[in-house]
């Protein structure tokens, strides 16, 4: 009654070990039997599968129920397990965050570091939009810029100003300036995000979010604001590009590229941050 190769695997990212996985499928499959029942099922020795049993009722992951004559076993539903995994590993955030504050300031990072999977980038993508204060910019194609919309529309929403640029035609990000330009015709799904000219990700992943081909992130005071002009200029080129194409008027094209400079180019915490920074080299 293994595991098929592909559940176990997911089972173990989740800290199992491969006997607690196999414990846990079986009690999903016949709830409220005993761990000898269970050992049975498995062809593992008793004692073992005991220890299985008693790790996993410590993890929460087991329930045990003791008001018959034999001790009997269930396995908690494994959305349950998930949203207690990540309610405990908040908590311990929270208190580490909290302790690291008595190391006092630090400099700044000036390490660029890669992301090795596609959770991890979603999830570190997720981390600079939700901290963003002041400004937010992301460059995406449709499948990683639908994953991040959601907590974009959020910041917008608490008053950080956004632009999405957006390789995808008819994209609307509530609260956000939008700026919709053709896909390059490159492998893999693209995604860069900036904050506040201080801290970036730029990610291409696979398009069936399964593998990274190449990721990276930094809070680098040199190259962060660089990162986001580059950035920056990038989008407004294809606004006043498509205008152009369009047959705007060049009075028009000026305004708007004037309006878009006005609002994210003019300033940046991240660029006042490198000007602070050169003042004292």
């Amino acid at each position: 009654m293994a595991l098929a190769d592909s559940t176990g695997s997911l089972l173990l990212t989740l800290g199992f070990t491969a006997l607690e996985a196999d414990v846990y499928i079986t009690l999903l499959r016949e709830p409220g039997i005993t761990g000898y029942r269970v050992a049975q099922l498995l062809g593992k020795p008793v004692t073992n599968t005991y220890k299985a049993l008693d790790s996993l009722a410590a993890r929460g992951a087991v329930l045990q129920d003791d008001g018959g004559r034999s001790k009997s076993f269930s396995a908690t539903p494994i959305g349950e397990l998930i949203d207690n995994m990540v309610i405990g590993l908040r908590q311990t955030g929270e208190a580490l965050e909290t302790s690291l504050r008595d190391l006092g300031g630090l400099p700044p990072e000036e390490g660029i570091y890669r992301l090795q999977n596609v959770p991890q980038v979603y999830a570190r993508a997720l981390e600079i939009v939700e901290s963003a204060r002041s400004n937010l910019l992301v460059d995406a194609y449709q499948i990683p810029l639908f994953r991040v919309l959601p907590a974009v529309e959020k910041a917008a929403a608490r008053g950080v100003t956004c632009l999405v640029h957006a390789h995808a035609n008819g994209t609307a990000a509530r609260g956000c300036e939008v700026i919709e330009s053709c896909r390059v015709d490159i492998p893999g799904e693209w995604m860069a995000v900036m904050a506040d000219g201080r801290e970036y990700m730029i990610a291409v992943i696979s398009p069936d979010e399964k593998r990274v081909y190449h990721a990276v992130w930094s809070r680098n005071p040199f190259i962060a604001p660089c990162v986001y002009q580059g950035y920056l200029n990038k989008a407004l080129f294809y606004r006043i590009t498509l205008m152009f194409g369009a047959g705007k008027p060049h009075e028009e094209i000026s305004n708007e590229l004037h309006r878009l400079w006005a609002v994210f180019g003019s300033r940046d915490p991240g660029t006042d941050a490198l000007n602070e920074l050169m003042e004292h080299l």
